[in-house]
């Protein structure tokens, strides 16, 4: 019989492509209008999201982006996968980490 493989799953709620506005708000608007981020009606999220929240929070958020970027870029996404390396080295046996 094959041997099981193993995997290890790692998750975060994602980050900008950029730390400009433009990227920052395209961001903000696809976490925000998920409807397991935010569980209220349909009608009522598009208006909060893309009326209210989106364009007020996209301009700061993005400057606030920007004292965090590295020249390698998001500070999320490159320590993730800096540890998904790190991890990958770590674990013994037959192991997947994405």
């Amino acid at each position: 019989m094959p041997e099981k493989q193993k995997a290890v799953l790692l998750v975060n709620v994602g980050t900008p492509d950029k730390a400009d506005t433009a990227s920052v708000r395209r961001y903000l608007s696809q976490f925000l209008n998920d409807k397991r981020i935010m569980d209220i009606p349909w009608l009522f999220r598009k208006i909060l999201v893309n009326l209210v929240i989106v364009p007020f929070r996209a301009p700061r958020s993005a400057r606030l982006y920007q004292r965090l970027w590295t020249p390698e870029g998001s500070p999320l996404l490159t320590n993730t996968q800096k540890f998904a390396t790190a991890l990958r080295r770590q674990l013994d046996g037959p192991y997947h980490v994405y």
